[in-house]
């Protein structure tokens, strides 16, 4: 027997059980084809993050702390005015704990009727549309977290948001502020989009330890893939979010040239080789 079982918010009294079934409630997944979380990777529709000995980042959570196999008998009823306050659902299968985040938009009140035989129209029940496919799934046997975006999982571990964390406000000033950096044409710490406030958290704490010799070759190095972006006096010319993004790389050091063809690309997504 599985058990569903739905977080409503420490207010709400945390972790309540939904219902029990003998049938699968998320289907087994895959996790096989793992990457160790970056915020410079872009993961293959068949892939995974994972983050090894996750019990000991710190990283909260309600399911996670509960020993396993869960004794659901602990657990209170989930009341039906308490629903729409469900942050995410969860279950035990063996030694994975899988999760879902679930959003208001999925406690649905709307007419319908069921594909059957014999369809009756119901017009007075509220019903919680789900994905088959988990957000996140923990299993205490590796002591690894699976995930596929850091979005939707910041909902459910507590803390983890750090991992691809948006530059501070006072972070993006400081950054357009550098020496190497002239905004132009009205750009300025407003017009920075979350994308590249992600890229400035990244660039910030690169350039960070750099020496006056590396920040010129890094310099150097992205004038020469990025001509497009004017670099005059030992200052790179932002008049856009193209222009940041460029220059943003190139720190993040995501221009090569191919070994045989010469030929100049953009390394869209990173993944870091083991020495």
């Amino acid at each position: 027997m599985k058990h569903l079982i739905a977080f409503a918010g420490v207010r709400s009294g945390g972790l309540h059980k939904v219902l029990s079934t003998p049938d699968e409630i998320f289907a087994q997944q895959d996790l096989t084809n793992r990457v160790a979380y970056s915020p410079s990777t872009n993961l293959d529709d068949d892939e995974w993050f994972y983050i090894e000995q996750f019990s000991g980042k710190g990283y909260e959570n309600d399911f996670v702390a509960k020993q396993s196999p869960i004794n659901t008998t602990t657990l209170n009823q989930l009341p039906v005015e308490k629903f729409e306050k469900i942050k995410y659902l969860c279950c035990e299968d063996g030694t994975k704990k899988y999760f879902q985040k679930l959003l208001p938009s999925q406690l649905i009140s709307k007419k319908w009727f069921s594909v059957s035989d014999a369809p009756v129209l119901e017009s007075n029940k509220k019903i919680i549309s789900f994905s088959n496919t988990p957000d996140a799934i923990y299993d205490s046997a590796s002591n690894e977290l699976y995930f596929r975006d850091i979005a939707k999982v910041k909902a459910i571990f507590k803390g983890i948001e750090e991992l691809y964390r948006e530059a501070t406000q006072e972070e993006v000033t400081e950054f357009l502020q550098q020496d190497f950096i002239e905004l132009t044409e009205g750009y300025d710490v407003t017009s920075v989009k979350v994308s590249n406030r992600k890229r400035i958290a990244i660039a910030v704490d690169r350039i960070s330890d750099y020496s006056a010799t590396q920040k010129q070759e890094i310099f150097d190095y992205i004038h020469e893939y990025c001509p497009n972006v004017t670099f005059k006096d030992g200052k790179f010319s932002i008049s856009s979010e193209n222009d940041l993004k460029y220059v943003l790389f190139g720190i993040d050091e995501r221009y090569y040239t191919t070994m045989l063809g010469k030929e100049k690309r953009l390394a869209n997504s990173v993944i870091s080789m083991a020495s």
